[in-house]
């Protein structure tokens, strides 16, 4: 009884008798009958004697994994995960060995980064000390103060060299912008704003491939696998471009300045590598520059991105030797690019262009969308399209045939060190250059249906007006104009403005520096040639330049949407315009002569003539002091307009802005 009494659940195991062998995994038809199983494989012994088919057990079967099973994506991200630490681990590393190249008793005042020269916009004075810390540490960010600076500056001490835009932009500085923390954009907004960028950007400066753009860039930033800082640059500078395109009632958003200063943390690193991805993240900052001329030096980064091409050897053809289509392609549209930027820019400011035509020898892109770019690397022998497309470089190639023309003009007419005499020679070089750019706007491409501003007939229009103005606008080498001269520059402000109007009237133009300096300067251009020419006032009549001007000034107040530089040339065209009809009180229609006196102010006020001028000319038109200032009442806001308001004393300003 007491040996019944024992547990069979007592610490000693239970032991199984000798000779009884177990198996390890019994077959499902002796489990289910709670049988013996020998465990022999393929067929079992109780299942070969019934003569069935034998089963064998699950633990006995070799599992596959199921197909939902994420062990291969997270070994993926972790793969990811440990790659980018190693990378951030080495830039510690270098980050830790530069500073303690620099002397830790160093200290940097807000004083010593920013003199000479205005402080740097948006950033507050710890930021600023911070930022001219690391840029004395890291020799790879020694630009970024100078690339970030505004491109307009009222402190300059030689204002007789400043042209209209010093005055127009240079008391505006830059808004300040939320910290980028709260930024939370979803997938579809950024895939959104990319679309948005190539479409309506694009035609005008093909900096990038969509395609590579798209797969190197844009996916590993939105999938957060693998994404360095060229990526994190490229797409939130591509994004803060795309949204500058959006409509005027949303132009006040400020979510453009919140990427491009999520952009700008990773500048330094972007900078470390003089490749070509380096040229066009500084082109793409020129495109941001255009819509924020505060917010990007303008003059230094489109020369930095220039020069840097030449430094690759871009403007050669020779470097495309042994290259496939698509290689070959990207550096052509890259330098172009850059040509075209810094041709603009060089112009309007009056500086020396960055480049001569007769060191280029770099072919232009061929007329290929991105997707035959990259059907190239399997098919070599893509031919160009004939007919123009709007996703092809067909816009982008009749912009460089402009700005060569462009370029041509400034040089012939506006530079001071190449300035023809014999007007003969002058006559035929401008006849010439007419003839061109009549020639450019005939063949300029035509496109049924297309989403860029830059693709449509009334922007070549403008393109062609703004280029005509340079021709025939009083220069260094003409300075005295005809009547003609006087009439063509007239007709060209007038189609220059009703040109951006068809546009407005249908919500394809937008803020922007080019937009509003061009429209001012087209504006203030008619008014002068009014004012100087009698016969001028007398053939468009005064209700018509009256509608002139009231149009000019509402396409201007709804383009600039109550900012302060649209007010401020709004003020200035009406005081101009309230002058010149002032004039029909007491018109002597007799009068068929130019006012010289006035053309003394045509732009030219500081200007040097050479010592080769006629006498004639030096006389009409001596630098003087205000004593040459016209005694009629009607032209104190003219003179207001030299001495106290935008100071027009350069003729280089008329350079094509878009």
């Amino acid at each position: 009884m007491a040996s019944m009494s024992e547990s069979p659940s007592g610490s000693t195991p239970r032991r199984h008798r000798r000779g009884l062998h177990r198996s390890v995994a019994a077959c499902q038809r002796c489990r289910r009958r709670k049988q013996k199983c020998d465990g022999v494989v393929p067929t079992c012994g109780p299942c070969a004697a019934a003569k069935t088919t034998c089963i064998m057990s699950e633990r006995l079967v070799v599992q596959h994994p199921s197909v939902n099973c994420d062990c291969d994506s997270l070994r993926a991200q972790l793969a990811v995960a440990e790659r980018r630490c190693n990378e951030l681990s080495k830039k510690c590393q270098q980050l830790e060995s530069r500073l303690l190249e620099t002397p830790s008793s160093v200290r940097y005042t807000v004083s010593e980064n920013s003199s000479p020269g205005p402080p740097l916009p948006v950033h507050t004075a710890t930021e600023t000390i911070s930022r001219s810390g690391r840029l004395r540490r890291n020799p790879d960010a020694r630009f970024l103060n100078r690339i970030l600076r505004p491109t307009f500056s009222t402190r300059r001490e030689n204002r007789s060299a400043m042209s209209s835009a010093w005055e127009l932009w240079g008391d505006i500085a830059e808004n300040e912008v939320l910290e980028t923390d709260g930024l939370s954009l979803d997938n579809d907004t950024y895939i959104n704003l990319a679309g948005a960028f190539f479409d309506r950007r694009w035609p005008y400066l093909p900096i990038l491939h969509r395609h590579t753009f798209i797969n190197q860039h844009l996916t590993p930033f939105l999938a957060k696998s693998e994404m360095g800082p060229l990526s994190n640059f490229m797409v939130n500078i591509v994004c803060a471009i795309a949204l500058t395109e959006k409509p005027s009632p949303q132009s006040r958003d400020k979510t453009h300045r919140v990427l491009f200063k999520e952009a700008i943390k990773d500048l330094d690193m972007v900078l470390s590598d003089e490749t070509i991805e380096c040229v066009q993240c500084l082109l793409l900052l020129c495109m941001y520059g255009h819509n924020e001329p505060q917010s990007v030096n303008m003059w230094f980064t489109t020369a930095m991105a220039l020069n840097l091409a030449i430094g690759l050897d871009l403007h050669r053809k020779e470097s495309l030797s042994g290259k496939d289509m698509m290689s070959a392609e990207m550096p052509k549209r890259v330098f172009w690019c850059a040509y075209v930027i810094n041709c603009s820019v060089a112009i309007n400011m009056g500086r020396p262009l960055g480049i001569q035509e007769s060191d280029i020898s770099m072919p232009l892109p061929m007329q290929l969308t991105d997707a035959q770019l990259i059907e190239s690397i399997q098919s070599p022998n893509i031919e160009e399209s004939v007919i123009p497309h709007v996703d092809d470089t067909s816009t982008f190639v009749h912009i460089i045939k402009l700005r060569r023309i462009n370029a041509g003009v400034y040089k012939t007419f506006h530079s001071i060190g190449f300035v023809p005499t014999d007007p003969a020679e002058l006559d035929r070089l401008r006849s010439g250059y007419f003839l061109e750019l009549n020639q450019w706007i005939i063949t300029a491409p035509r496109y049924m249906q297309t989403l860029s501003t830059f693709q449509s007939t009334e922007w070549f229009q403008i393109a062609f007006h703004h280029a005509v103005l340079s021709l025939y606008r009083p220069s260094r080498a003409v300075p005295m104009p005809s009547p003609d001269d006087l009439r063509t520059c007239t007709e060209s402000a007038i189609g220059l403005i009703s040109s951006y109007s068809a546009l407005y009237a249908r919500n394809r133009i937008k803020y922007t520096f080019i937009a509003i300096h061009s429209l001012f300067l087209a504006a203030v251009t008619m008014l002068y040639s009014l004012r100087a020419f009698a016969p001028l006032r007398q053939e468009l009549t005064k209700p018509v330049i009256q509608t002139n001007i009231s149009t000019f000034l509402t396409l201007f107040r709804g383009i600039c949407d109550g900012r302060a530089v649209g007010e401020k040339c709004c003020r200035i065209v009406e005081r101009l315009g309230q002058s010149i009809m002032s004039l029909f009180d007491h018109e002597d229609p007799g009068d068929l002569n130019i006012d010289t006196e006035f053309q003394t102010w045509f732009g030219l006020q500081a200007h040097t003539f050479p010592p080769k001028a006629s006498n004639q000319a030096s006389d009409a038109y001596s630098h003087g002091s205000p004593s040459r200032l016209p005694d009629v009442p009607m032209d104190l806001p003219w003179a207001d307009l030299f001495m106290e308001g935008i100071d027009m004393s350069t003729a280089d300003v008329w350079s094509v802005l878009f």
